[in-house]
């Protein structure tokens, strides 16, 4: 079994990284039915596009990427953000996003890693609230407790619920200590 690590996204380092993660995230909506920005048909461009946008956010300080990197540090099994926004009266809030492991590093404590770096990146920055939301009855939303989530929502329906069935989602947060 390969090493893995869990690594912040530096953008000028990590930017050939960017296809393998779309890559990861196209194939987490088109295997495992994710709802996660994007609706199939996809459109590879438009992902790596997104993910583009996503490590501008990093440079301007919004938004924390971490991969976890396998092996020689070649090979990225999962990818999780932390968007972090610029406000007054919640600037120990995170919002966790897009959680998303390969299908071919699953059940390999990838999320847990990602998420413990995410969690302790987000703490170097102040931020100690931790709040996310999942697709409801998906398996996604069976690891969350087990990383010291909380359910704070039922499931409520989501517009998306029109065009893509059972997209309910559950609210999450996670308090950590500083």
């Amino acid at each position: 079994m390969s090493t893995l690590t869990p690594t912040v996204f530096i953008p000028h380092t990590h930017n050939p990284h960017l296809r393998a993660i779309a890559s990861i995230h196209m194939a987490c909506i088109e295997q495992d039915n994710t709802v996660a920005t994007f609706l199939p048909p996809l459109d590879p461009s438009a992902v790596l596009e997104w993910w583009l946008d996503r490590a501008e956010e990093v440079k301007k300080g919004t938004r924390t990427i971490v991969m976890c990197l396998a092996g020689d540090q070649e090979e990225v099994a999962g990818v999780v953000m932390l968007y972090k926004p610029l406000t007054q009266t919640g600037p120990q809030r995170g919002e966790v996003e897009k959680l998303l492991v390969s299908p071919d590093f699953r059940r390999r404590g990838v999320a847990r890693l990602l998420m413990g770096k995410l969690e302790s990146e987000g703490k170097e920055a102040g931020r100690w609230l931790f709040t996310l939301d999942t697709t409801a009855g998906s398996p996604a939303e069976r690891v969350y407790p087990r990383l010291g989530y909380t359910e704070v929502s039922p499931s409520f329906p989501s517009k998306l619920s029109l065009v893509v069935p059972f997209s309910h989602f559950t609210l999450l947060l996670r308090l950590s200590v500083i």
